[in-house]
């Protein structure tokens, strides 16, 4: 019993020993909790009082932090950069900022409205901005744009002013250094640095490399492989010095635009493409022009990005046009490789084609036509009916295999973004007997400029077509070779014989023919003149417009350059032979010099005989004409139905230039056969030629004394109203040789005229010339 009283004793003293164990523990956890929880709470309150300064004191300081890290982390391959064919940097890559403003931010700080106005002060010093600009940016709620794309330095000097919610933000941006040199080739890129346009676009991928998206976990500063770099084989010293070429004979012609591109004869290389129609490649957006600037502002946004569209557009690649005679290289070709026709075949110029239905087709020629002419002199003159006749022989399916096969209807394949096709029949069925006449000689047929020099190449180099190209090299960030374009061979169109053949045709035209203002001193030149009615864009041709060019190679013993140049509506003259070739031979001398290509064997500077033009105007079309070939001149006429009564409204060049002997002087001429008449000038004719002149005209007129008119009423050029007589007094003068000599001239004159074998040419009655005047005709020379 005492035992069992012991044993439950103990028992109890070990419940209590265990009890009072259990609470002393439990008096020291507790006391350990309460020491942890002090250290969080401790924690927790320092770090409540460091996000307070965060957010108040340093929220700028970490926005910038935070913008550049996810700029690091975001961070683009440098893009690529594009030279010439020397090296020389045409775009490269610069540092630029956008500055902007966290507004909440700034209205919250002390001192707000201080550093508002220290903001809006500094905007208008540094950044170029309006004191109402700034203000209205600054008046937007949130992450605001204050400025965009500024260069790094002005940036920074925003940044160092401390105001707190400013932020910049830099990036990448391209830089022209050239600014509008070559901008319709190189293009442009946008804020992302995409291609817009030109090679920019079209080398985009190359240029911009494989985007390296680098997680928070890697390094910003991490190397990222750069984009590929672009060589040109444009040369910038000949490019600038074909657009300042363009740019003055714009000026001197008046013209809308003005194309030029130089090509490789051998090769297909682009060595300069320029139109007067560029722009800023740092700012695009900008008006380009002088009176783009001042309708800019009057502009709706629609209208503006239509004229930025016109701006971007590359006519070269971009649009078409009716070639004109240049054109008949071509079909001059096509004839000879088919064997249809050979430089000796003898063709018929009447001065018309009359046999086509509502169609009469003349030639430049009149009012004295070619008569009896071989094929390599109806080239050099521009013979339309001989290359009517020419085309006829050729047939619908011959013509339309040669267009074809030169490349018209297709890409060119050139590096360009946006590149035509034109416009060619889609079969021998679409081609009438219009349309096959038309075509011989450039109309009825849409051509870009680029199909048009690569073909004219072809004609040169042996028959080739290349694929033309203006990027050489592609090399990659290190330097490394990555790509060379090489010359790429499309098809041999026609033999070297005919090639050969036809590179001698093209010498005749610059050295006897309608080419002679595209020769080059020392230089053995060949080329081809064009003169072609504007197109509408609502359908059929533009009133006076004219779209004038003209295509040379040279030198003709080693073709090394091509080059085409089409003037756009010029005002006054606009013959490819006096507007056109003057530009090709100036940028064709300086293409072969800056190459310092050799001097033609056996060519001679050349020292041409001066003659003084005389002063043709409201003259008949027939006197004019043996006025200017007196002095040693050649002219040449476009205008339509002109018939024996025809008066010669302007000339060019002027009356008084001086000028080499053989020059070509162009003649607008007025038919004057319609309801009203011009009066001619008839001063120093005799009796004879008068009565003769005025037989079948409908015109009353009388005519006092003998010998030749020394007077006239009305004058010269005055309208002749309903019912009016023309008064003539002539007197006689004492008899010399120079008198005799002139009437053996005349004579002659007669003689040529009836050589001619078309006698409807001599005189013509009023309703024989209104019912021509009615005629649809197309010309081009």
């Amino acid at each position: 019993m005492r035992e069992q009283k012991i044993n439950q004793n103990k028992r109890v003293r070990k419940r209590k020993k265990n009890h009072r164990s259990f609470g002393t523990r439990f008096k020291s956890m507790d006391r350990k909790a309460a020491l942890l929880y002090s250290i969080l709470f401790s924690l927790f309150f320092i770090l409540l009082i460091r996000v307070g300064y965060l957010q108040t004191v340093e929220s700028d300081s970490l926005t910038r932090d935070a913008l550049a890290l996810d700029s690091a982390q975001n961070k683009k391959n440098a893009r690529g950069l594009i030279v010439d064919s020397s090296g020389k940097e045409l775009v490269s890559n610069i540092s630029r900022s956008d500055i902007y403003v966290d507004t909440e931010t700034l209205l919250k700080s002390k001192n707000s409205a201080k550093y508002k106005e220290q903001l809006i002060s500094i905007a208008g010093k540094t950044l170029d901005m309006t004191k109402e600009e700034a203000e209205k940016r600054l008046e937007k709620k949130g992450h605001v744009l204050l400025k965009g794309n500024v260069d790094r330095s002005s940036a920074m000097r925003v940044r160092d002013t401390d105001i707190p919610g400013v932020v910049v933000e830099d990036f990448e941006a391209r830089s022209y250094p050239y600014n509008d040199l070559a901008s319709l080739i190189i293009g442009f890129t946008n804020k992302d640095g995409e291609g817009r346009y030109g090679l920019e676009r079209y080398y985009n991928e190359t240029l911009s490399g494989n985007s390296a998206i680098l997680s928070s976990q890697e390094d910003p500063s991490s190397v990222v492989e750069g984009g590929g770099s672009l060589k040109l084989t444009i040369s910038e010293p000949l490019q600038r010095k074909t657009e300042e070429i363009l740019d003055n004979y714009r000026e001197k012609n008046q013209a809308k635009r003005i194309t030029a591109i130089v090509q490789e004869t051998q090769t297909g290389a682009i060595a300069a493409m320029a139109s007067t129609d560029d722009y800023n490649l740092n700012y695009p957006y900008r008006p380009a022009t002088k009176a783009q600037s001042a309708v800019w502002k009057d502009l709706s946004q629609e209208q503006k990005s239509e004229m930025w569209f016109d701006n971007w557009r590359n006519f070269s690649v971009s649009d078409t046009y009716e070639p004109g005679s240049t054109f008949k290289t071509i079909t001059a070709a096509a004839a000879i490789e088919e064997s249809t026709t050979n430089p000796k075949k003898h063709y018929y110029c009447t001065g018309y084609v009359r046999d086509i239905p509502g169609i009469t087709i003349t030639c430049t020629s009149l009012p004295n036509p070619h008569g009896d002419i071989t094929m390599d002199k109806a080239f050099a003159e521009s013979c339309n009916i001989s290359f009517v006749s020419i085309a006829r022989e050729l047939s619908k399916e011959g013509m339309l295999k040669y267009i074809r096969a030169f490349g018209f209807g297709e890409k060119t394949g050139i590096d360009l973004p946006a590149e035509q096709e034109g416009m060619v029949p889609e079969s021998e069925d679409k081609i009438g007997d219009a349309r096959l006449a038309t075509m011989s000689y450039g109309h009825g047929i849409a051509v870009t400029p680029i199909q048009m020099v690569t073909a004219i190449s072809a004609v040169a180099n042996g028959g080739y077509l290349l694929e033309p190209y203006v990027v050489d090299e592609i090399t990659d960030a290190a330097g490394n070779l990555v790509e060379k374009h090489g010359t790429v061979v499309r098809r041999q169109v026609v033999s070297e014989s005919t090639s050969n053949t036809m590179r001698n045709l093209m010498v005749q035209v610059v050295e006897k023919g309608t080419g002679k203002y595209g020769a080059v001193d020392r230089y053995l030149i060949g080329g081809k003149t064009g003169t072609a009615d504007k197109v509408s864009e609502t359908g059929g041709y533009e009133k006076d417009k004219y779209i004038s060019s003209f295509v040379s190679v040279g030198p003709m013993d080693d073709p090394k350059y091509t080059v085409l140049v089409i003037v756009e509506e010029p005002e006054g003259d606009y013959f490819g032979a006096t507007v056109a070739a003057p530009i090709a031979s100036d940028i064709m001398n300086t293409a072969l010099r800056s190459a310092e290509v050799p001097y033609s064997a056996g060519m001679k500077e050349k020292q041409a005989k001066k003659v003084i033009v005389p002063n043709v105007e409201n003259m008949l079309l027939e006197d004019a004409g043996k006025a200017l070939t007196d002095v040693g001149l050649k002219f040449n006429m476009a205008s339509e139905n002109v018939g024996a009564f025809g008066i010669v409204e302007k000339q060019a060049p002027k009356a008084g230039t001086e000028v080499d002997e053989d020059t070509i002087v162009d003649l607008k001429v007025d038919p004057n056969d319609a309801n009203r008449k011009s009066v001619p000038n008839f001063l120093g004719k005799s009796k004879g030629e008068v009565e003769r002149l005025l037989e079948n005209s409908n015109i009353d007129y009388i005519m006092e004394g003998e010998g030749t008119v020394v007077s006239q009423e009305p004058l010269a050029g005055e309208e002749l109203q309903k019912g009016m007589k023309v008064r003539l007094r002539l007197e006689e003068k004492p008899s010399s040789d120079k008198d005799n000599k002139s009437e053996e001239e005349f004579g002659a004159g007669e003689d040529r005229s009836k050589d001619r074998k078309d006698p409807k040419m001599k005189t013509s009655s009023t309703k024989q010339k209104t019912q021509e005047a009615k005629n649809k005709k197309k010309r081009s020379h």
